[in-house]
């Protein structure tokens, strides 16, 4: 997938260098450039923010980068109070242990003869 990205970023970079070379002759072309354009900042906007959350970029230590490895612990936490607040509370669980009807899922399990 790296590689797809870096390629599709350098097929970019040289539809605009190409349509800028041109565009004097098909002012057209002027659109093409622009899209280039915009496809490379996209691509490396994103590159660095997806890159920011896990390192820092280039090995610079810019301000809050490397969020991931660093906040790591208070980010389990945090997703373990969510789960828990939203979906392991009573009323979220009651209904469906009630449409569960355990006694026929063990007997169904335990009829195969694998498994007795």
């Amino acid at each position: 997938m790296k590689m797809l990205a870096t390629g599709l970023l350098l097929f970019m970079a040289v539809v605009f260098v190409l349509a800028h070379i041109y565009m004097h002759h098909w002012p057209m072309l002027s659109y093409v450039r622009a899209f280039a354009e915009a496809s490379m900042v996209g691509a490396l906007a994103d590159w660095f923010a997806v890159t920011a959350l896990f390192k820092h970029p280039l090995g610079v230590p810019i301000p809050h980068t490397a969020i991931i490895p660093r906040q790591k612990d208070r980010l389990g936490d945090s997703l373990a109070s969510f789960v828990r607040q939203n979906f392991l509370t009573p009323a979220a669980l009651e209904p469906r242990l009630e449409r569960t009807d355990f006694a026929r899922s063990i007997s169904q399990w335990l009829s195969v003869p694998q498994n007795a």
